[in-house]
């Protein structure tokens, strides 16, 4: 294996394993037929944005509280007023939700691993 030297992909290179005997280079490289090298089309754009895209939800900050290592963890209310949400933030999302107790938001946010909490990644104010 080698070193590409452009990214981090790693690669198999026949030209320095073609002086040892008994090893075969059982690599498949990839054939590209489009003619476009280097270029997405724009149905593979338009797919890779749909799958990065977070979900969003309108909140309303019930409680604020800052927790012992820096971050904001705030209680918030949906926008069907029932269920009650608990809403991580770092820094600058974090210090918009501080200062917004009782006031609504449009969050676009994570689900964290204990599938209970949300970690917004961004928080606007309506």
């Amino acid at each position: 294996m080698a070193w590409s030297g452009s990214d981090c992909r790693m690669f198999v290179s026949p030209i320095l394993f073609s002086g040892l005997t008994g090893v075969q280079n059982t690599a498949v490289q990839p054939v590209n037929n489009t003619g476009n090298q280097g270029e997405y089309s724009t149905e593979t754009e338009k797919a890779e944005k749909n799958a990065k895209e977070n979900p969003t939800a309108v909140v309303t900050v019930v409680k604020v509280e800052v927790t012992k290592n820096g971050n904001t963890r705030a209680v918030c209310r949906t926008e069907n007023g029932k269920d009650e949400q608990i809403i991580i933030a770092k820094n600058g999302v974090g210090k918009t939700l501080q200062g917004g107790l009782n006031k609504k938001f449009e969050i676009e946010y994570n689900v964290m691993k204990d599938g209970e909490a949300w970690f917004a990644i961004r928080a606007k104010q309506l």
